[in-house]
């Protein structure tokens, strides 16, 4: 039971830094795709609210038009990674309780 509760925590804490790097990786390309297609730098405000708000309950502005016309599987991989960040450290905690209190493993 030990093993195979440190083995799925090093999995699941593998899959939440996997999606932080992923967010950031991805936000960063689109970012950069945004200000080679309307110029400026990949730094603006602009380019990073339209990643921001891709996905989300937001008014769409050009930007964010953009992206979803000519990135949809990088959006796609956006919304996974934003999803797997926010149940990862979840799980991590639920499978730490269950190990503690269920398992008695630590």
């Amino acid at each position: 039971m030990i093993v195979l509760f440190w083995t799925l925590a090093a999995l699941i804490a593998f899959a939440a830094l996997l999606a932080v790097q992923m967010r950031y990786l991805l936000s960063v390309a689109l970012r950069r795709a945004l200000a080679a297609r309307f110029g400026g730098e990949f730094t603006d405000t602009a380019y990073r609210d339209a990643v921001f708000h891709i996905g989300r309950d937001a008014p769409p502005s050009p930007e964010s038009l953009h992206l979803s016309a000519e990135y949809p599987r990088p959006l796609a991989h956006l919304a996974l990674a934003r999803r797997t960040a926010i149940v990862a450290p979840v799980l991590l905690l639920l499978l730490g309780l269950a190990g503690r209190f269920l398992w008695k493993v630590i």
